[in-house]
């Protein structure tokens, strides 16, 4: 059985690269092909688009729901409730998801190579790891 106790190792933190406006953005698609993978956001004024120049290691999607305990527990290490309210990009060191995936490619990641992105919004959580940066893109609707 998995341990319940509360211990979060991760650091959650807030990417601002570029002009990021805050607000209730909500994933509207994501495309990933041989150029490389976009997450588009939008929140009815702005579109964010954030690009990996190739593909990730990793990407993993899921609703807010599914992600409740990690959710908690983010906004009991910042005693912060509002913690993920009117921002949605982070970057998490001592990733509990890079551990895992250096496990489960027998090393062959090693934790500081794969970056962990971090998209929350109020209807989906997207897991990112990638060994390269993104670049966002910010345009008015």
């Amino acid at each position: 059985m998995e341990n319940r106790a509360i211990d979060m190792q991760e650091e959650w933190i807030r990417l601002e690269q570029g002009v990021i406006p805050e607000g209730q953005f909500i994933v509207t698609n994501l495309i990933q092909n041989s150029d490389g993978t976009k997450v588009v956001l939008d929140d009815e004024k702005n579109v964010v688009e954030i690009t990996f120049d190739g593909i990730p290691s990793l990407i993993r999607i899921s609703t807010e729901g599914i992600r409740m305990r990690t959710w908690s527990e983010v906004q009991l290490k910042y005693q912060n409730k509002f913690f993920f309210q009117n921002w949605f990009f982070y970057q998490v060191q001592n990733s509990k998801l890079s551990k895992w995936a250096k496990e489960e490619s027998c090393n062959f990641y090693e934790e500081k190579q794969l970056n962990h992105y971090c998209i929350v919004t109020s209807e989906e959580v997207v897991d990112i790891l990638a060994a390269f940066k993104p670049i966002v893109k910010v345009s008015k609707i």
